[in-house]
């Protein structure tokens, strides 16, 4: 399932809408500065809410929001409301708003191996909840973002959630709830694999006399301009690789080095293993 990005439908399904985002910490609080930079939603419309109150004054200051202590109160003022904390703490949260919830609200979670079933047997009955995967480059508003639909949730919900998530990247719509720790293994913790490749070929760089800081630029903005490639283009990873792969050139005997190195089966296993982890925690 797939939803174009489209300014008019943001106004539709959210004009009018109040937010409240419980644990502005660094992905909520980036989520929330977005909606606000965009103008999706009015600061008046934005609630959020931090574990410790210390903290309340300059957050809300920083960010131009109302902050509240208590969630259940917050709760009720909302008609979304999004649970950015941590698995563990995904419990607490939910119990402090259970009674707060009614079904003419939404929620959505961004806890990794958090699956809505277990949202869904916490709050009441026919709660719409959808589950949100991003991924840390939302802090650059270059995020990936995969939505999956509780039971309860409709099309006009995940048209909400899309035009939320759309402030901070790309977002698409995943069905089957099985394949979410498949998600986490790849985009969630894809960030961690790729910063690994850009220091490697910066190393690499480095070792052929270049400066650090330039070999390091020339590898990030390498790898962002050919990921813009892959999105923009629409054509196969393996098709564009062949467009830089000239008979007998310089870019054949680096993938020959790669090759010869198991780059693509290390990387499958990596987010097999990865996918195996995600399903561990959320049983």
């Amino acid at each position: 399932m797939n939803f174009s990005q489209n300014s008019s439908d943001s106004t539709s399904s959210l004009s009018g809408k109040k937010i409240a985002v419980i644990g502005v910490g660094k992905i909520g609080g980036t989520l929330v500065s977005s909606l606000l930079k965009n103008k999706v939603i009015p600061p008046s419309h934005l609630f959020g809410s931090t574990r410790h109150s210390i903290n309340h004054e300059k957050i809300s200051s920083q960010l131009g929001i109302k902050l509240f202590t208590h969630n259940s109160e917050m709760a009720k003022l909302a008609d979304i409301v999004i649970l950015a904390v941590k698995p563990q703490n995904m419990k607490q949260a939910l119990s402090e708003i259970k009674n707060s919830i009614t079904t003419d609200q939404m929620i959505v979670t961004l806890a990794a191996a958090t699956t809505t079933r277990f949202v869904e047997e916490i709050l009441p009955d026919k709660i719409p909840v959808i589950r949100a995967m991003p991924n840390t480059p939302c802090l650059v508003n270059e995020g990936m973002t995969v939505l999956c639909p509780g039971k309860s949730a409709s099309l006009h919900h995940l048209k909400m959630a899309k035009q939320i998530f759309s402030s901070v990247g790309r977002v698409e719509v995943l069905d089957n709830e099985d394949l979410m720790d498949a998600v986490t293994a790849l985009s969630g913790s894809g960030p961690g694999y790729i910063y690994i490749m850009i220091e490697s070929l910066a190393e690499g760089g480095v070792k052929a006399g270049l400066p650090r800081d330039l070999a390091t630029t020339l590898a990030a903005q390498s790898m962002l301009g050919a990921s813009k490639m892959v999105l923009e283009t629409g054509e196969h990873p393996a098709k564009l690789k062949d467009s830089v792969t000239t008979p007998a050139g310089v870019t054949m005997d680096g993938i020959m080095e790669l090759e010869d190195g198991g780059i693509r089966v290390t990387l499958i296993k990596a987010i097999a293993k990865a996918t195996e982890k995600a399903k561990e925690i959320s049983q």
